[in-house]
């Protein structure tokens, strides 16, 4: 990438570290086959997604020196930016939905009510919230 188009892609968009931050979690969660799910805020324990990587976004955003986000600021940097578009699969209150290859199901295990694994697995993404970024 030119130097010209790296300033000018910071001219265009209201959050150029939020496309460098997606496209590195993308690249690594496509490496390694997984999906992902970024919260606006650090999950509590019932909206860990079983079948997603989570990821608390705005702790990323915080360690790279970006902006942070809520859903309506995320929008605006949805709305606004096509690159932002083309990276996100779906986007609510709770979080985004990365482009990965490897999708989440759409209606996630919630509580471990009904996954034998769910304990492990929150237990697993817990401790993984941005430790292998």
């Amino acid at each position: 990438m030119l130097i010209s188009e790296i300033l000018k892609e910071e001219t265009v968009t209201l959050a150029p570290k939020l496309v460098q931050v997606l496209r590195t979690i993308i690249s690594a969660a496509d490496q390694k086959g997984e999906s992902l799910f970024l919260h606006f805020d650090k999950p509590m324990p019932n909206d860990i997604r079983s079948d997603a990587r989570n990821i608390d976004l705005n702790k990323l955003m915080q360690n790279v020196g970006g902006e942070q986000f809520d859903y309506e600021t995320f929008k605006a940097a949805y709305d606004t930016d096509v690159r932002v578009k083309t990276m996100v699969a779906n986007f609510s209150e709770k979080g985004i939905v990365p482009k990965t290859k490897e999708q989440p199901d759409e209606t996630p295990v919630a509580n471990g009510e009904t996954d034998p694994n769910a304990v492990s697995n929150m237990a697993k993404s817990a401790t993984d919230l941005g430790d292998k970024l």
